[in-house]
């Protein structure tokens, strides 16, 4: 299981940000990506960070793919957080 983060500046208007946001809602209802929101960041680089829980990277890209691109997104970078295991340290 891994936390993916979307950090991204978005260009548009608040109702483009909201249609985006409602596609992304039904793309990761159609797959096995769990969705826990869009927070603004307190990040001065980015607007926004869209928070996302995926059993792979590969599964999210299915899902980001389901959802068409918009010009008003005009960069982002994904981060991956791993999720480490320490029941077994001694």
């Amino acid at each position: 299981m891994m936390k993916v983060l979307l950090y991204f500046d978005w260009a548009g208007s608040r109702k483009d940000l909201k249609e985006w946001n409602e596609k992304i809602i039904v793309a990761c209802e159609e797959t096995e990506v769990s969705y826990d929101g869009l927070y603004g960041s307190m990040n001065k680089k980015w607007n926004h960070v869209a928070m996302f829980e995926a059993d792979s990277y590969d599964e999210f890209l299915k899902m980001a793919g389901m959802v068409p691109k918009r010009p008003m997104m005009t960069h982002y970078i994904t981060e991956l957080l791993l999720r480490h295991s320490l029941s077994n340290v001694r």
